[in-house]
């Protein structure tokens, strides 16, 4: 057998990327480049190394066989370019994917940093739910997904996708600053049983977290207002509308149209940075080191 290289790249590739578009674009080809450069490799091989699955590829286990091999050296390859330029100025462009809350908190005030040590790096961060991203991380078109995690329902991550812990914060319970319940110090789901909610959109993390939070004590909550982003929830509330559960990073100055008051029952949300397990380039696994280390300070 006489593959050549160039071509176990793309092979790599559409082993990652499930199919012949999504690998033309992770590897700035055409699709009929890619369809081609399969056709030798099955050709050098004597095996036919992919099938048409649905919409896209699969491969078949001799591809499988292949794909593997080819992922390794692709980690030997990029670890050596890594090495060899361990002492170059950072350059190069990252792509980020966050939902807007983490964007407003922890991507602003850790980012100018990074920049300024490095400002040729150029940053590119694009708001949207975490679903997506996740899809664009894998397929290569993100390097780094910043996500929440909500400790009753942890974020559950695909193959191949690593998981960098950035923040852990608690919640809070906004009320309006004329509730009754602003007189307790800490207040348990029972005492909010009855209330009018304003939560995170049906199906997001942050939504989905506290409603089976208060089912495991047989509670149904009264969620009236679908609302992503936190900030608008907190002015519904401070309408006297509804009350919201919030991380510790949306929670606003203190006024007297909100009260801010503890869950007696433990959750807390997590910030997650989110990488492919592959071997990054250089500007990416700087950007992530930089992260980690601040949030252990």
């Amino acid at each position: 057998m006489g593959v050549e290289w160039s071509r176990m790249r793309v092979l790599d590739a559409v082993a990652r990327a499930g199919s012949v578009t999504r690998a033309a674009a992770l590897l700035h080809m055409t699709g009929p480049a890619v369809s081609q450069q399969l056709r030798r490799i099955e050709a050098e091989a004597g095996v036919r190394v992919v099938i048409p699955d649905g919409r896209g590829v699969r491969l078949t286990s001799e591809g499988r066989v292949l794909a593997d091999y080819a992922a390794q050296v692709a980690e030997l390859m990029a670890q050596a370019e890594k090495d060899l330029h361990h002492g170059d100025e950072l350059v190069g462009r990252i792509c980020i994917g966050a939902l807007a809350s983490i964007i407003r908190t922890t991507l602003t005030a850790r980012f100018p940093a990074f920049q300024r040590r490095h400002p040729r790096v150029e940053l590119r961060i694009e708001d949207g739910e975490t679903t997506g991203h996740l899809d664009r991380l894998i397929d290569g078109r993100l390097d780094l997904v910043f996500a929440e995690s909500w400790s009753p329902s942890p974020l559950r991550l695909p193959f191949g996708v690593a998981s960098h812990l950035v923040a852990s914060e608690p919640v809070w319970i906004a009320l309006p600053g004329n509730h009754p319940l602003r007189e307790k110090a800490a207040l348990d789901l029972t005492d909010l049983a009855d209330e009018a909610w304003a939560t995170c959109a049906r199906d997001s993390d942050g939504h989905l977290a506290l409603t089976q939070l208060a089912r495991t004590i047989g509670i149904e909550l009264d969620i009236r207002h679908y609302v992503a982003d936190h900030s608008t929830q907190l002015t519904l509330v401070d309408a006297g509308l509804a009350i919201a559960c919030v991380p510790a990073s949306a929670r606003q100055p203190d006024n007297a149209g909100i009260a801010y008051r503890r869950l007696n029952t433990e959750m807390h949300r997590d910030i997650l940075l989110l990488t492919s397990d592959k071997t990054p380039p250089r500007p990416v696994d700087a950007l992530v080191a930089h992260l980690t280390a601040t949030s252990h300070k």
